[in-house]
């Protein structure tokens, strides 16, 4: 099997922050709101209002992410685009059911139809970058983005693609946030805030080029036991040259919602006893492509050689005192994991 190094080039991000921006390290804005849309930049500084009339917020923003990131890098053609987005284009879903209901199926208009599928993104994206070369999107609730990780970490890493485009990308509105706070996945005291994420990430095997860090491994699993994944994050470590006493920390997806962080904080306890935790869900809002975020959110950190204290989980003792190897870990109602380990290079 071919191995290659795997370089994350740029990352930008759409959010509850200040968008295209890493204003939110040192300024960061906090919400007491259960739900809060994401904060729009003005899409007329990148796209023509002509061509973006008739799009939505989920896909304007995720042209603008990529078209941020393609610049920053100097790419006009990645070899791949590939998708992560659990619920797809939820306003467009929502009028388009909405027009049917008081239409009475009759008269619609295609638009809404047109971009409610979840490969839209990922088709208008590859449309955008002139791209015919390998185009997925995965929606698999939570693990969307992991998944879309993964796929690119082997096929870079078999040397298939040497530029790819990968984003995490999904909206709320206001009627499935009411939905997802009666079923106590949001809205509950004390928890992050229900967000939208637009994060679109460039990743390159030519280390010659800045960049922010190495994606060094993946590892997914379903239906885990602790010591299933022990051996798993053993394996990852062991195929990047490096150990469990190597990895400087762990960034989790607590949001402050008790029935969510206890099987967190438990399969913490069991796979990486004693190692410091960081968070950014209490900052960037809870969604089930939030694990983008964290993504985004680590290899600023790791490119930038520092960690602002408010990403720290006071919830276990120990300080994070480097940057070197972090694990990012997501993990879904105790069935599914990640580990996602990015390394200083």
């Amino acid at each position: 099997m071919a191995s290659n190094k795997i370089f994350i080039q740029a990352a930008e991000q759409i959010s509850i922050q200040q968008p295209l921006s890493e204003e939110w390290m040192e300024s960061p804005v906090y919400y007491e709101d259960g739900f809060v849309k994401a904060v729009n930049p003005p899409f007329r500084d990148y796209l023509a209002a002509g061509e973006t009339r008739r799009m939505g917020n989920l896909m304007k923003r995720a042209l603008v992410t990529t078209l941020k990131v393609l610049r920053e890098t100097g790419t006009e053609h990645p070899d791949a685009v590939i998708t992560g987005t659990s619920i797809g284009s939820l306003d467009y879903t929502e009028r388009f059911l909405d027009a049917m209901t008081e239409n009475g199926e009759e008269a619609l208009s295609p638009t809404y139809f047109m971009q409610s599928t979840h490969n839209t993104v990922g088709s208008t994206l590859g449309i955008y970058t002139k791209n015919h070369g390998y185009n997925t999107t995965y929606s698999h609730g939570a693990m969307s983005f992991d998944l879309a990780v993964f796929d690119v970490w082997m096929q870079m890493t078999l040397g298939d693609v040497t530029t790819a485009l990968v984003g995490g990308h999904d909206e709320m509105v206001e009627s499935y946030f009411e939905l997802l706070k009666k079923t106590g996945y949001v809205g509950v005291e004390n928890m992050a805030p229900c967000g939208e994420v637009a994060m679109s990430t460039l990743l390159t095997l030519d280390g010659g080029v800045d960049h922010l860090c190495e994606l060094a491994g993946i590892t997914i699993c379903h239906d885990y036991s602790f010591d299933r994944l022990k051996l798993l994050v053993g394996q990852m470590l062991e195929r990047a040259g490096l150990s469990l006493k190597d990895v400087d920390a762990v960034l989790t997806g607590v949001n402050g919602n008790p029935s969510h962080d206890t099987s967190y904080y438990q399969l913490m306890d069991a796979v990486f006893p004693g190692l410091p935790l960081l968070r950014y869900k209490h900052l960037f809002g809870e969604n089930y492509t939030s694990s983008a975020l964290g993504f985004y959110a680590m290899a600023h950190c790791i490119g930038k050689g520092c960690l602002p204290t408010h990403l720290e989980d006071d919830a276990r003792p120990g300080r994070c005192t480097a940057l070197r190897n972090v694990i990012i870990a997501n993990q879904m109602k105790g069935k599914e994991c990640s580990f996602i380990l990015l390394r200083k290079s």
